[in-house]
């Protein structure tokens, strides 16, 4: 037997662990549905073997590139802020030493069919025109940072997907399919916490004291209490939409806690839910004013009656001091409403 046998062999198996382990790139462009380019899309890719994610977003050309990507299978997700874009979502095989490329054209949602319908694109609006300071946050007498003010929100531009149990990931599906018509807004009940927006965009007015902090939205049912004055949740609740919040400051964040909802809401999270919950549902919310004009929520949700595990949300509020919040009154639940009837 020849000896450069052996040795052919060797070398066959270092190329092979070589192309195994060469870095992938993946590019492409994201446009809108008639064809221009789509800028600051979130593009999430997740290794479906290791979890490993790698993020981008697309440039003013609507262009982006992923590189130094291991070889394998990913989860290729993009989800545009609410609510004129459906989720887009598919997997892709990266081959070793062979770049990739993926294009995508974003399909609207009802909302994006719809004039001035769009949360996002009104809320740009009010972020051009709110100008804000760029100084640190403000304090409260006590030395609390003050998260007092109008702020609108900013979802999570890559969103974690909930493991849900199967019930609930069976009616997930469901509502994805049948374009969300059992929605609570849809008859006119509370969006998902820890504040619901009926009306576009989504903002909500902070006013805060010493033993007390009152979120006011423009949705049902109008607000929440956190209570900072150290009292613990009531040992006899009846369940509510909004649940009942109490909070303490660590350090220079505000932690909420939230129990005692009903399991006729709704949550957000990949693609803006709704997703469900039972009565053992509890939220845990991180505040956190970084400076003047902008803050930080981290939010934790912790259901073993819906989940297998916690899941997290991490929404960032801009202030926009020349806005206000507005009465809103719903009246879609009137019967010829409703298509069908």
């Amino acid at each position: 037997m020849s000896r450069l046998v052996p040795a052919t062999c060797s070398l066959a198996f270092i190329a092979s662990l070589f192309a195994q382990n060469q870095a992938v790139s993946l590019s492409g462009t994201v446009s809108d549905p008639n064809g221009a380019p789509a800028s600051e899309a979130p593009i999430q890719l997740k290794n479906q073997a290791t979890g490993a994610l790698a993020r981008t977003s697309s440039k003013p050309d609507g262009g982006y590139k992923l590189s130094g990507l291991p070889a394998g299978t990913y989860e290729f997700t993009i989800v545009m802020p609410c609510c004129a874009y459906k989720t887009v979502s598919r997997d892709i095989l990266l081959e070793p030493g062979k770049p990739a490329q993926l294009n995508i054209r974003l399909a609207e949602t009802v909302n994006g069919t719809t004039l001035g319908d769009d949360p996002n694109r009104l809320a740009n609006v009010m972020r051009k025109r709110a100008k804000v300071p760029s100084q640190p946050a403000p304090r409260t007498a006590g030395g609390k940072p003050d998260l007092s003010g109008v702020w609108v929100e900013i979802d999570d531009p890559y969103p974690e997907k909930p493991e849900a149990l199967p019930w609930a990931a069976a009616l997930i599906q469901e509502r994805t399919e049948n374009n969300q018509k059992d929605a609570p807004h849809t008859h006119c009940l509370p969006g998902p916490p820890p504040a619901p927006g009926s009306a576009a965009p989504f903002i909500a007015k902070f006013v805060q004291t010493a033993s007390l902090v009152v979120i006011l939205f423009e949705d049902n049912p109008g607000f929440r209490q956190v209570f900072l004055d150290g009292r613990g949740h009531p040992p006899i609740w009846n369940p509510t939409w909004m649940g009942h919040s109490v909070g303490k400051w660590e350090g220079d964040t505000l932690v909420v806690d939230t129990v005692g909802f009903n399991d006729r809401g709704t949550l957000g999270g990949l693609g803006g839910g709704p997703i469900p919950h039972t009565e053992m549902l509890r939220m845990t919310e991180r505040y956190r004013r970084v400076d003047f004009g902008h803050m930080d929520l981290a939010i934790a949700f912790d259901d073993p009656g819906t989940f297998v595990k916690p899941y997290h949300m991490n929404v960032k509020l801009d202030l926009t001091p020349r806005e206000e919040i507005m009465e809103y009154v719903c009246e879609n639940n009137k019967p010829e409403h409703f298509v069908g009837k």
